[in-house]
């Protein structure tokens, strides 16, 4: 099997000749598995490591972000962020003063004209063999809650689901009828090149859901629906990313038509690999799964070759399983960890 052959089977739920494999990685991380192999190319990276995917997004043509004296910028959402390390942080929440639907309606919100989709066939054609995602290897995957919040700041955003829904929705609907322009135009792009339609919004804590699943029906779902229904009618399967605590919701995913998991968060309450295996192993693809929280950053190489082992035979068994971390590794995590993670999927796996 070639890696597509292979990612494909594993989401169809049949056993490929091995377990697929993906990494997520900061770029200081890259960088650093760079000097270690001795080359300058993040693709060399992966192939060092016998990655099975690839993720493709347009580039951003559009007006120039403002950039001011401090380093800080204005992006295309309008908002104003500056990087403190390796990531970059919100200084400013451009929809925080908003008190009206009026005042949502008249922001200047982003236009898909802004990206270059005629490039993407040339993207697509370097990695034939490969599973091709759609995906923005930054933070703007199609979503709709995560940049609510960072246009309007997590906690205001969280008083208007309670008390004034109707800025809420008016937000949220804005943000979707961007993401789904954005993908009609992606997909009609790349036609058939691309495998995996990827959604990318966080519902869930260490600890429990971030919003209730009434509110999840109410406000994000249809939001959801208009995603996924796009993406089918263009032959993509479909990977949901969420952090945290989100097996109360996994039935809905599921109903939704969501195929692939992502990240299997296993040090969050109830995201136990056994057990998600046993309950939706059937109906899902689990993406994701080694802990970058404390497994890959603070164990010895041992440890963490033993814990793909471990998850390897938990989500592996019968297909269903794409070797990950739970989200991009990193800058803290020892190289060594991270060579003997993806050994062991080879080995193990």
């Amino acid at each position: 099997m070639n890696s597509r052959e292979r990612v494909l089977a594993t989401i169809a739920l049949e056993q490929p000749d091995r377990v697929p494999v993906d990494l997520w990685a900061l770029p200081p991380v890259t960088f650093q598995l760079q000097d270690h192999f001795r080359v300058d190319k993040d693709e060399a990276v992966w192939k060092a490591l016998g990655v099975d995917l690839r993720s493709v997004w347009p580039d951003y043509i559009g007006p120039e972000h403002r950039v001011f004296s401090d380093s800080s910028w204005i992006d295309w959402w309008g908002i104003h962020k500056k990087m403190m390390g390796p990531f970059d942080e919100i200084m400013d929440y451009p929809l925080a003063g908003f008190s009206s639907v009026e005042e949502i309606e008249q922001y200047s919100w982003p236009d898909p004209a802004w990206f270059d989709y005629q490039g993407l066939q040339r993207k697509c054609d370097q990695f034939e063999d490969y599973a091709l995602v759609i995906r923005d290897p930054g933070p703007y995957t199609p979503c709709v809650l995560r940049v609510a919040m960072y246009l309007r700041s997590m906690e205001r955003f969280m008083i208007d689901l309670a008390l004034n829904p109707e800025i809420a929705q008016a937000i949220l609907k804005r943000i979707a009828e961007f993401y789904l322009e954005l993908s009609r135009r992606i997909l009609e792009s790349v036609g058939d090149r691309t495998h995996i339609f990827c959604i990318a919004d966080d519902m869930g804590t260490q600890d429990g859901l971030l919003i209730s699943p009434d509110m999840f029906e109410e406000f994000i779902e249809p939001h959801l629906k208009g995603f996924i229904g796009l993406a089918k009618e263009h032959g993509q399967h479909v990977m949901y990313h969420s952090c945290g605590a989100v097996k109360p919701l996994i039935p809905k995913f599921v109903d939704l038509g969501v195929e692939i998991l992502n990240p299997i968060q296993v040090s969050a309450q109830g995201m136990d690999p056994a057990e998600l295996k046993r309950e939706f192993g059937k109906s899902l693809c689990f993406h994701g799964a080694l802990d970058i929280q404390n497994v890959l950053t603070k164990n010895s190489p041992d440890q963490v070759h033993n814990e793909v082992s471990r998850l390897c035979r938990a989500l592996g068994k019968g297909g269903g399983y794409i070797f990950a971390p739970t989200n991009n590794i990193l800058p803290d995590t020892p190289v060594e960890n991270i060579l003997a993670a993806y050994e062991a999927a080879r080995k193990h796996c």
